[in-house]
């Protein structure tokens, strides 16, 4: 019975990792892009830094992996990816539209 009980209590671990979602992480803005980005490289930035963002809310609606995380740690793991992964894009944002203020940037980014 024992044997039983841990093999099954393993299973559910190992299942419960692959059901948790991975999204990634936006890095910070390095010292060198700030430097070196063009304005309309800034903008290109953000564009994609918008549609990670949307990767992300559409990847994370409800799948069959979510029965599996619920049923391991009740979807704390694919709550927290998602939201360390939105905060990580919303602070590089924040860093490229200070760097957009910072070199005067205008609105349209083919007159740069």
């Amino acid at each position: 019975m024992n044997k039983i009980t841990i093999v099954i209590t393993v299973g559910m671990i190992f299942l419960q990792g692959c059901a948790t979602k991975n999204y990634g992480r936006q890095g910070i803005l390095s010292s060198y892009e700030k430097e070196s980005m063009t304005c309309r490289e800034v903008e290109l930035e953000l564009a994609k830094m918008q549609g990670f963002i949307k990767y992300v809310n559409k990847e994370s609606e409800f799948s069959g992996k979510d029965v599996l995380a619920i049923l391991g740690d009740l979807g704390i793991g694919n709550y927290m990816e998602k939201n360390d992964a939105i905060e990580s894009a919303s602070n590089r944002i924040a860093a490229l539209n200070d760097l957009k203020d910072r070199k005067q940037c205008s609105t349209n980014p083919s007159q740069q």
